[in-house]
């Protein structure tokens, strides 16, 4: 392999999902993220499983956060022989304790569900295991934020905050080679200005090349005004009709926005004083990280945090559904509700049996307040399917769909636009990933036009020679 800097895009390339992007310097290589692929379960599970390299042959993986399409096939990796360490961050690491171990589990009870029900067909067997997890959780090293790190010979590195959820960061990599210097920022999933609980977005040194996200890089977030307009109009109609409120919603950030904006409304008498069920375990103990990381907070919330006994999580009228049995139970309730349940998009937990018992009633709504990747159970619901199958069972939609891209912990077109121009010296290349064709190329166009750098869209396995 030659000896300069090198980047390959092996994953969320033309797609959301999947992040993994591979770096080489000299005699090191590493991976940039390593996420799960998510979609239809045959084709996620094919790509889930194949690494375009040998993992034994990886120094280490550098994380941006904690989300399942950034850590998710960590497990993989060490399962097929990847040996190196892991650089993330603290408030990352304590929520990949969370939600690695869930995956886990989820990977078993979905296999063992479908090799019940395989009909003669080859049994199935999880992508890793709980063993394996422990494994890639003994891995971790973490970093703070602003600290700079040496992950590899001649290789600086340094996180600054994202603003996408609690821990998340993008990586500015510093190489130096015969005097020279190179800066590569790799952007991860960038958060947006001005939102509940978390600070905003560093912006830092320019680099000379950059990657960045697009998964909203063709469309615009509703304002902050809009968005609770909308949102309060769909609880009262909502209400009016005697039905519920189901929320599939990412357990770590999501949750605990929508919970704040929620508490704040019916506060204020904007929406009546509704019962709200939090049914997801990993979502329950991802808050307990949350209130273990105040510093990652902006100046309001940590203002309600220190005056306010653990708000904006902890508040009289929220309750975090535990048991299965309790989970079961509030299909029973018959009065109006808020559930706000894992999975965002749909394609595993708990949320799964609320939609089973929620679609076919008229009276309910299922509110979208996250992307919803191409192939998932989310997006065919969101896209307006009349039928869907639930636990392999025909469903039919009968329920009100909504969605509500205000929500997003994902800069838009606009935000991810003037993050860029605030960078300082400008980047020459700029590399648009994680992000579906159409949103991907349509920021790229922009890009070109407002940069003046060479902005490249990369297919999943292209690779680059950035510095020589």
């Amino acid at each position: 392999m030659p000896d300069g800097l090198r980047i390959a895009f092996l994953g969320a390339a033309r797609t959301v999902t999947g992040s993994r992007h591979r770096i080489s310097f000299g005699a090191s290589s590493w991976l940039y993220d390593c996420g799960l692929y998510q979609g239809h379960r045959d084709e996620a599970d094919a790509v889930n499983r194949t690494f375009q390299f040998d993992p034994t042959s990886l120094d280490g993986v550098v994380v941006s956060h904690a989300h399942l399409d950034h850590t998710g096939n960590l497990p993989t990796l060490v399962a097929q022989g990847f040996g190196g360490p892991i650089d993330i961050t603290a408030p990352s690491a304590d929520l990949s304790q969370v939600m690695l171990p869930d995956s886990a589990h989820l990977m078993e009870r979905d296999v063992d569900h479908v090799n019940r029900h395989r009909n003669g067909r080859a049994a199935r067997r999880t992508l890793y295991t709980l063993a394996d997890v422990q494994t890639t959780l003994e891995r971790f090293r973490t970093h703070e934020v602003g600290k700079a790190f040496a992950p590899f010979p001649g290789v600086s590195a340094v996180y600054h905050d994202a603003g996408h959820i609690l821990g998340s960061a993008m990586t500015t990599f510093e190489f130096e080679r015969n005097g020279r210097r190179f800066r590569l920022l790799m952007g991860g999933d960038l958060g947006r200005a001005n939102r509940p609980i978390l600070r905003d977005p560093d912006v830092p040194p320019g680099p000379d090349a950059l990657v960045i996200e697009s998964t909203y890089g063709d469309r615009f977030h509703a304002s902050d005004a809009e968005t609770e307009s909308e949102l309060i109009a769909i609880v009262r109609r909502t209400v009016e009709r005697g039905g519920r409120l189901v929320v599939p919603a990412f357990a770590v950030g999501r949750t605990q926005e929508l919970v704040a904006v929620l508490h704040k409304l019916i506060e204020r008498a904007a929406i009546p004083d509704l019962p709200l069920y939090v049914d997801s375990p990993m979502a329950r103990e991802a808050t307990a990280v949350f209130r273990r990381h105040p510093e990652c907070f902006d100046d309001e919330t940590k203002v309600m945090f220190a005056n306010g006994g653990g708000a904006p999580f902890g508040f009289e009228r929220l309750r975090y559904v535990t048991s299965p049995d309790e989970s079961r139970s509030l299909n029973d309730l018959q009065a109006p509700c808020v559930i706000v349940s894992a999975s965002g998009m749909c394609e595993g937990g708990r949320i799964l049996h609320h939609l089973r018992h929620a679609l076919g009633d008229a009276r309910n709504t299922v509110l979208f307040v996250g992307f919803q990747g191409d192939g998932t159970l989310g997006r065919r619901l969101r896209d307006g399917a009349e039928n869907v199958n639930v636990f392999g069972e025909p469903v039919r939609v009968r329920a009100e769909i909504a969605a509500l891209d205000g929500f997003s912990a994902h800069a838009d077109q606009r935000e991810i636009l003037d993050w860029v121009a605030r960078l300082e010296p400008k980047p020459r290349a700029i590399f648009v990933v994680h992000g579906e064709p159409g949103p991907a190329e349509t920021l790229a166009a922009l890009l070109r036009e407002r940069t003046g750098a060479t902005v490249r869209v990369p297919a999943k396995g292209e690779e680059f020679e950035l510095w020589t």
